[in-house]
């Protein structure tokens, strides 16, 4: 097997490249790509080739230009027309590359090769964008022709709710085709199976049978990925807690039992989950099962603030990976870390590479700046996982919290921010908070900040930074004046 663990894995999405590049497309771009992928400090690049169709010119799944003519409005099915100029764009990018010789896949993981960073592929196991336009440009024929494999989930599920039911064995085969194509034909060492997109795979309940199924279907590949001519690690990638991946059918301590896994991948569907139970999952998948916790384009989604791009914010990546690495994590994911280039955040802007080398070692990132964040905002209730905020605080009540952070140097200042809405006056002596059982007295500041959705105030707390240790550490929050609602919780250190 390649070398494990990885220290950070890269993930790069389908589409991205093509829609940001605003000149033709050539090869070149692609190994601008990677370049500044390995040049960042990534250790491994996963190269995602498919959502429902594929980029690269595949003999058994239809390319995302398939039965694309430029000007035909028809291609693109009921997708509306504020959305066309962009959707035609990176469809004819992916269209002209391929017609220039290039296969877009087999290019990037080359480069890849050549930069010595180790080549991968990131499959999604059951992608579901457009569900609004069914039928749109994104469908592929299997989904399309085959009403018969597709999930009837309530709404509660997301766009998954109408993803293809992995009970059929058609499924299996439609996916193994995909994975045998790739294995057979471009090189690589590392396969994640990327279940987080999106997350519904089996009818809701019967999670044993279920269970059963899916690790029936990583047999089949894993054999295989044995038949190939190197090497390569499986790597799936699921939600947030064990608990939560069980009843979407996966059952991590099972394929770790049986050798079917190299490592796992845990994250949030579209946010960046900071309290993952990394203890719980190393439980379950023992010592030698390397553990990835994965970012997402937003740091956390308070009720009512401004999202904060993670891709964006030095401390922010700092906190993410050093609060996991003390947790016990062996390296690090990142997904999504290229959307500040096509989201904008006010402008296109482009993400912290250079941020990649830090994230690979706690000793580097000691004595950092680094900010850590109580993850708030459910985008996907199956696969985010319980939250400790937001939580009311009555007048005369305690709320305890816990973050995962790092130990560090006595001299780094340590503050905690806790960010409250309240209708009454607040006062700063009324608020009283303690870390890791060592009381920290009260409020040092109370900063009011007014936002669109609503008023906010900042409780800013001093720690000596000895109080703070390796793993989890325990906030106990005390309320003795007006009612609040705890929006979010941040530990800053340096």
């Amino acid at each position: 097997m390649p070398r494990f663990p990885f220290h950070v894995i890269y993930n790069q999405d389908c589409t991205n490249l093509f829609a940001i590049t605003k000149e033709p497309l050539e090869p070149r771009h692609v190994i601008q790509m990677v370049d500044e992928v390995v040049d960042g400090g990534a250790d491994v690049m996963l190269i995602n080739p498919n959502a429902q169709r594929v980029n690269y010119p595949s003999k058994v799944w239809q390319t995302f230009w398939d039965g694309y003519e430029p000007g035909t409005r028809e291609f693109f099915g009921p997708v509306p027309a504020e959305e066309l100029p962009g959707r035609e764009a990176w469809v004819r990018q992916m269209q002209r590359l391929a017609l220039q010789g290039c296969d877009y896949l087999a290019e990037a993981l080359g480069r890849c090769r050549a930069r010595g960073i180790h080549p991968g592929v990131s499959i999604r196991m059951n992608d579901m964008h457009d569900v609004p336009w069914l039928g749109s440009h994104l469908f592929s024929e299997f989904y399309l022709n085959n009403p018969q494999l597709r999930l009837d989930n309530p709404p509660v599920c997301g766009w998954a709710a109408t993803g293809l039911d992995y009970r059929h064995p058609a499924v299996h085969a439609h996916y193994l085709a995909l994975i045998r194509e790739l294995v057979a034909g471009y090189d690589f060492e590392v396969l994640e199976l990327d279940f987080l997109r999106f997350g519904s795979y089996f009818p809701r309940e019967h999670f044993a049978e279920h269970c059963t199924i899916m690790t029936g279907f990583l047999r089949e590949v894993r054999a295989v990925l044995a038949g190939a001519s190197r090497p390569i690690a499986l790597i799936p990638r699921i939600a947030t807690t064990p608990t939560a991946a069980y009843e979407l059918g996966f059952d991590p301590a099972s394929w770790a039992r049986e050798g079917l896994i190299d490592g796992l991948t845990m994250g949030a569907m579209l946010n960046s989950s900071w309290q993952m139970p990394i203890d719980a999952y190393r439980a379950l998948v023992g010592a030698d099962i390397p553990l990835y916790p994965c970012t997402d384009l937003s740091a956390d989604r308070r009720d009512g603030l401004p999202l904060r791009p993670l891709v964006l914010d030095e401390p922010l990546l700092r906190g993410f990976a050093a609060g996991y690495l003390a947790a016990g994590a062996d390296g690090i994911a990142l997904f999504n870390f290229f959307c500040s280039r096509e989201e904008g955040w006010g402008q296109s802007r482009d993400p912290y590479f250079h941020m990649l080398k830090e994230m690979h070692s706690l000793s580097v990132l000691r004595g950092q700046p680094k900010r850590y964040v109580l993850t708030s905002g459910v985008t996907a209730v199956e696969i985010d996982g319980p939250m400790q905020v937001p939580v009311p605080v009555p007048t005369h009540a305690v709320r305890a919290f816990y973050l995962w952070l790092a130990a560090e140097p006595a001299a780094i200042p340590v503050t905690v921010e806790v960010v409250v809405t309240a209708t009454d006056p607040l006062s700063k002596e009324n608020f009283w908070l303690s870390l890791n059982d060592t009381p920290l007295g009260s409020a040092d500041s109370l900063h009011t900040e007014s936002i669109e959705k609503q008023p906010t105030q900042t409780i800013t707390f001093t720690a000596p930074a000895s109080v703070v240790r390796d793993g989890r550490n325990s906030l106990t929050f005390r309320n003795e004046g007006a009612p609040v609602s705890v929006l979010g919780i941040d530990v800053c250190c340096g």
